[in-house]
């Protein structure tokens, strides 16, 4: 296995998030931001408007009414929503690869990280949490190290499903023991050297909770928990399928009711064949 150094020598290789994303999260949290810089930000990028009026016009979205410009797009979405499906595009290409060290067939990863930052969208909303964009954002990037461990695994992952069945561990454990890394903190030094925030790099090496923390950030609690719901209702890989261990005490933490969640999830389950359309638009 190559050096941290290395693989994220490699991780340039990886298309980056487009700036005008990070512009965007800068701006998303300012009610004072009118919408005409926010519109004219997104239009510097013809890409970039083409893909997002395609994205708020498809069934997955279902709004009822044809919107034709990007200042529709915010006026009638919301920011926090077009800042998402800027995102979501951006990282599309990455994302739907087929991931065979893994085992990821061809879409598997991107449907899987897609499904955890609706969900993870829809928790941040019924609690009312700040940083609704890092949430999101984390939770579609979560895997992100898996892309570049990917073609080194090799026989490793033989040895990584044996750890895991032999000593009940969940994945980043295993990798941890065979490799002497794991997939989510490679990714979080991925978003590090991607100039990504603290707090949203720190969400994405630590969203399965494998250091033993006592203080654990909404954000990261939000993420483990759309992560959680997405193995409960199968939309993992069973790779990823974690164990659940820290769920009970995250609802407590979130103020999340045992109601609330089932609710997301099934709404979420209703949605899932026009979201998972999306990867034949995208």
């Amino acid at each position: 296995m190559p050096s941290l150094e290395r693989l994220l020598k490699e991780s340039e290789r990886i298309e980056p998030v487009p700036q005008v994303i990070h512009q965007l999260m800068d701006l998303v949290d300012d009610p004072e931001v009118p919408v005409s810089e926010i519109t004219e930000l997104i239009l510097y990028e013809p890409l970039v408007t083409a893909n997002l009026l395609k994205l708020a016009n498809s069934a997955a979205f279902g709004f009822k009414k044809k919107i034709d410009s990007v200042h529709d797009a915010v006026v009638l979405l919301g920011l926090k929503r077009v800042v998402e499906m800027v995102l979501l595009n951006s990282v599309t290409k990455p994302l739907k690869s087929a991931h065979r060290g893994y085992g990821l067939e061809e879409g598997q990863l991107w449907k899987q990280s897609v499904s955890c930052a609706l969900m993870a969208s829809a928790i941040a909303e019924t609690i009312a949490a700040p940083e609704k964009h890092i949430v999101f954002t984390a939770a579609l990037l979560k895997d992100i190290g898996v892309l570049v461990l990917d073609r080194h695994m090799g026989d490793a992952m033989a040895m990584i499903r044996t750890v895991m069945a032999d000593g009940s561990l969940n994945l980043v454990a295993a990798e941890r023991q065979v490799l002497g890394l794991d997939h989510a903190h490679l990714g979080g030094r991925i978003a590090e050297k991607w100039n990504f925030s603290e707090t949203l790099a720190g969400t994405i090496q630590n969203h399965h909770l494998t250091e033993e923390a006592i203080d654990i950030s909404k954000q990261t609690a939000i993420v483990y928990m759309a992560d959680s719901m997405c193995s409960m209702s199968g939309l993992n890989a069973d790779l990823f399928c974690d164990h659940y261990a820290h769920y009970d005490r995250i609802c407590e933490q979130l103020g999340l009711s045992e109601e609330n969640a089932n609710r997301i999830m099934s709404d979420f389950y209703s949605r899932k064949e026009d979201i998972y359309g999306l990867l034949a638009i995208l």
